[in-house]
């Protein structure tokens, strides 16, 4: 598991940590949201929180209703989500508290540092990433979650046979996320849109119900862990 690195560069530029630290916006206050850059004694409760395995780690869950889906589809298992929009994050623990989810743990911010520092190898039963932002512009290719260096923590992040769970409604990069994905060495392709059962099951985000009703396409894969070859 790597060490926490200053360096990182979160999605509007700039290291995440140090924007963090010196905010003058508190964390929010919430049994269900943590903030371990911030608020004493959260950095021990994330760790405590992943610990048991079994994680189902959702990244940029946006309005939260399939971050609640999945802890009800799940529930003897920790579910964890990122998301950047601190009023989306405030959203999700609102619903958490109201339903009950008490599994449920919300972080404000980009994943990849957190990912780094404070989530062990071998943890994660599930990493969903929906509906990214492809980040077109050239300058802005740094930004993207599918790069190798990532695909590469989410699978030491996985317990083996874990599945990382990708849509996009972008053809050019659910191009980009199959070829990136596939090219590390540790992965099989167990399934996409129209012929997998285990995701049909799973809960649906907005954006993906959104695009099933307008006849949006959209590309859905699941990718599992596979041993090195």
């Amino acid at each position: 598991m790597g060490a926490r690195n200053a360096s990182h560069v979160g999605l509007v530029g700039g290291s995440l940590e140090e924007r963090l630290q010196h905010s003058r916006v508190p964390p929010i206050e919430s049994a269900w949201v943590l903030a371990p850059l911030r608020r004493e004694g959260d950095e021990e409760r994330l760790r405590e929180f992943v610990a048991p395995g079994g994680v189902h780690l959702e990244i940029g869950f946006g309005r939260s209703h399939h971050l609640a889906d999945l802890a009800r589809h799940f529930p003897d298992a920790p579910v964890l989500g990122f998301e950047t929009r601190r009023a989306w994050c405030r959203m999700a623990a609102r619903r958490a508290e109201r339903e009950g989810l008490s599994h449920l743990r919300v972080i404000e911010g980009d994943a990849r540092p957190y990912l780094d520092a404070w989530v062990p190898d071998g943890s994660l039963a599930a990493c969903y990433i929906l509906f990214p932002d492809p980040w077109w512009k050239k300058r802005h290719h740094k930004r993207r979650l599918f790069v190798p260096e990532f695909v590469e923590r989410i699978h030491a992040l996985l317990a083996p046979g874990g599945a990382l769970v990708a849509k996009t409604d972008v053809p050019a990069y659910a191009d980009l996320i199959e070829s990136t994905v596939l090219d590390h060495a540790g992965f099989s392709l167990a399934g996409t849109t129209a012929d997998d059962s285990a995701l049909e099951a799973l809960p649906r985000s907005h954006r993906e119900k959104k695009c099933l009703e307008l006849g949006i396409p959209y590309s859905a894969f699941r990718f599992v862990k596979e041993p090195l070859r």
